[in-house]
């Protein structure tokens, strides 16, 4: 099997904008590979690198540092999905599982930055089970619910889909740029 050629920016933008709402999930690490190349990418998706028309949907993000904090960034007028006390573990699944229902509830679709490799046991499910990861959490729930994402892994993470062959099979790589590769599950 030949690897994906470059997807160009444009390919990419054209395939979000078909969705009427989109939530973004990832890395708390803003010196993550995941952070730099999603604020990379992110100026293009709200039209300042292109001078195209920026993304017009409803956007939905959490309210932790490094990829929601840039989002929130590009996009002052994001949905914002906060944690609600008491602050604990469960408290940060429950936030990431009202993102992930806003996100199939609109019709929209999941866009995830991880920067780790995910954790042993995440698997598509109708419950949040991230494992300590909440971006493979929400990416987990999100297939589990049948509603499409789109994952950008890092270099740093290799070149397959880093995750068990459970939640695996629903992706297919549709292309490389900023540094990685994107990974849909329609």
């Amino acid at each position: 099997m030949q690897p994906p050629c470059n997807i160009s920016i444009n390919r990419i933008t054209s395939l979000i904008s078909s969705f009427p709402a989109i939530g973004f999930s990832g890395s708390r690490n803003l010196h993550s590979q995941a952070s730099s190349s999603a604020s990379t990418f992110l100026p293009y998706l709200a039209g300042l690198s292109t001078g195209k028309v920026a993304y017009s949907g409803i956007v939905g993000v959490g309210c932790a540092k490094g990829v929601d904090s840039l989002v929130q960034s590009y996009f002052p007028h994001a949905k914002v999905f906060k944690v609600q006390p008491p602050i604990n573990r469960k408290a940060f699944a429950l936030r990431s599982t009202r993102l992930v229902n806003w996100v199939t509830a609109s019709s929209g679709l999941l866009i995830a930055f991880p920067s780790t490799i995910c954790p042993t046991g995440v698997a598509p499910s109708l419950s949040f089970q991230g494992y300590g990861s909440g971006t493979w959490g929400s990416i987990a729930l999100t297939v589990g619910f049948g509603a499409p994402v789109l994952v950008f892994i890092p270099s740093s993470l290799g070149s397959v889909f880093p995750a068990a062959q459970t939640l695996a099979c629903h992706f297919k790589q549709i292309g490389n740029s900023f540094g990685g590769s994107w990974w849909l599950a329609e």
